[in-house]
Formats: C-alpha cells, structure tokens, sequence
C-alpha cells in the first residue's frame, strides 16, 4: 500500500502543544495567539495536519518547528502528515 502522507518530525513547544491538542492555550498572555499566527505562517492551510505526540524532548536552544518561537524552552514531539499531491 502506497503512502498518502508525506510524516515530517517536528519539535515544538509547549503553546504549539497545547494548540494542536486542545486547540486552546490560556497563561494570560497572548502566547495563544502569537503562536497560531506563526503556525499560519510556517504551514499555510497545511497546519490542519501538524499532530502531537506530546513526548518530551526536553530543553532546547532550538526554533519551534511549529511556530518558530524563537525563545529556549522545552520542546514536544510533533508529525506534520501532509497529504501527497
């Protein structure tokens, strides 16, 4: 059976997390809302594929690969299941 998605490992932090598993973030800040516009930024119409995995990466230096947060912190598992075209 062929693949019908393209699965590309993400790393992502802790807001991205939460977007993608509840669709909702609340720490009385805007964090939510900077966050979703970077996902829209990054992957378009293609962020209705990022799926979490929630296991811990833990601390990194690194960009989220969701939202390209640039702040340290811990990062999560994530898959990014593109359709092929």
């Amino acid at each position: 059976m062929a693949k019908r998605f393209d699965a590309t490992d993400l790393s992502i932090c802790m807001v991205c997390l939460h977007l993608l598993a509840n669709g909702e973030y609340n720490d009385g800040t805007d964090a939510a809302e900077v966050a979703g516009k970077g996902m829209a930024r990054i992957w378009g119409k293609d962020a209705r594929h990022l799926v979490p995995g929630g296991d811990e990466l833990g601390y990194s230096t690194s960009d989220c690969d969701g939202c390209g947060d640039r702040d340290h912190g811990d990062r999560f598992t994530a898959t990014a299941l593109i359709p092929k075209r």
